[in-house]
């Protein structure tokens, strides 16, 4: 009995190997099949691209001045808005005027005392002089008359220039735009005491804002390597200023360099540069911060191709470039400089060679890709200046 039952077990168990050998033999295998990946191909180009140097800047007006009192007094009255355009010669404030006008006054009436006294000197030195030739009187007459009179001359002379000094001192009083522009915010009100010294001097400020100055520093290397360049290297480079706004777009008119400083300024180890940028719309406002792009030279026929398309590995340079039967192959590259959105490529590829523009997607030389042509002009080329 013993016996019958370990073979009906023995029975079984090889029973249900030979079962899961069948299952395992009928299971068929599986393989998930991934569709291929759209990729955007371009091609490199060549082109002549200008090489810009940008430079941190500000904005300055053609003409800054502060309008400063040049007499003590209370302000009476504000006669332009805030901000407004003014005209050369617009009266802009008036300054309590009674005792300059006061002054003015009391030098005429010296000068009237004093003609009149020039007169009678005058009277008495032609009454000694005919009587001193006839020895009716002394010399000592006749100098003395000939002293009084020079004196009475010089007395009008002082006091003419003291009431010409009153006058002025009253005209300043009046406080008038020195030239067409926009002024500024008013430091006076009216009722408020200015002085001829000090911050409370400064009435306002008023710019010439027709062109504009943009100031920038460039540092020792810059100026070195600028300075090296030839004489029609840097004809160009004055004459093809630019200006980058900051919201990102370029100013329509471009700028001529004007001048640079005297010195290397030892604090910061820069030079300054100022530029002349002319201002017709008057977009551009003194304090404003903008970036001087200027051209420094051109590189001949550069290789250009997305930034998009280039991975750095560590001190390695690489893209995918596309073969003739549509596959990617990994291709080591050099770049130059970075231009808009773009690389210049020094080494490694030629112009016309199609490169996939990956951007972050993982692909590697045996993935199954599907070619899209990206049309480079529209995407990454926008950004290259010309």
């Amino acid at each position: 009995m013993k016996l019958f039952l370990s073979t009906i077990r023995r029975r079984d168990v090889g029973l249900l190997l030979i079962t899961l050998l069948a299952a395992a033999a009928c299971q068929k295998t599986e393989t998930i099949t991934l569709p291929p990946v759209k990729v955007n191909v371009v091609k490199a180009i060549q082109k002549d691209v200008p090489l810009f140097e940008d430079f941190v800047a500000q904005v300055y007006g053609e003409s800054d001045v502060d309008l400063r009192s040049r007499v003590e007094g209370w302000v009476t009255s504000v006669n332009f808005k805030e901000g407004s355009a003014v005209k050369k010669g617009q009266l802009l404030y008036i300054i309590d005027d009674v005792q300059y006008q006061t002054r003015v006054d009391r030098e005429a009436s010296d000068l009237t005392r004093a003609k009149t006294e020039l007169v009678r000197a005058q009277n008495e030195l032609s009454r000694v002089k005919p009587l001193t030739e006839l020895n009716a009187l002394s010399q000592k007459d006749l100098d003395n008359a000939t002293a009084s009179f020079e004196a009475a001359q010089a007395q009008v002379k002082a006091s003419e220039a003291s009431l010409q000094n009153a006058k002025i001192e009253l005209g300043y009083t009046r406080v008038y735009a020195p030239f067409d522009g926009v002024i500024g915010m008013s430091n006076m009100r009216v009722g408020d005491y200015v002085s001829r010294a000090g911050g409370s001097s400064v009435l306002a400020t008023i710019s010439n804002i027709a062109g504009v100055r943009v100031r920038f520093q460039i540092s020792e290397r810059e100026y070195l390597r600028i300075a090296q360049m030839t004489k029609e290297e840097l004809s160009s480079a004055k004459k093809n200023v630019q200006l980058l706004l900051a919201d990102g777009s370029v100013y329509s008119e471009k700028g001529e360099v004007n001048f640079a400083d005297r010195e290397i300024d030892p604090k910061t180890g820069t030079l300054t540069i100022e530029a002349l940028f002319p201002n017709p719309k008057g977009l551009l406002r003194p304090g404003l911060f903008v970036k001087a792009r200027v051209l420094l030279n051109t590189y001949p026929n550069a290789v250009l191709i997305p930034q998009r398309s280039v991975f750095q590995l560590q001190s390695l340079a690489q893209v995918f470039t596309l073969t003739d039967s549509s596959t990617l192959k990994v291709t080591i590259v050099e770049t130059g400089q970075k231009i808009g959105d773009a690389w210049i490529i020094t080494k490694g590829l030629k112009a016309g060679e199609r490169v996939a523009v990956i951007g972050t997607a993982s692909l590697t030389p045996s993935s199954k890709i599907e070619v899209v042509e990206m049309k480079w002009p529209d995407d990454a080329q926008k950004n290259i200046p010309e």
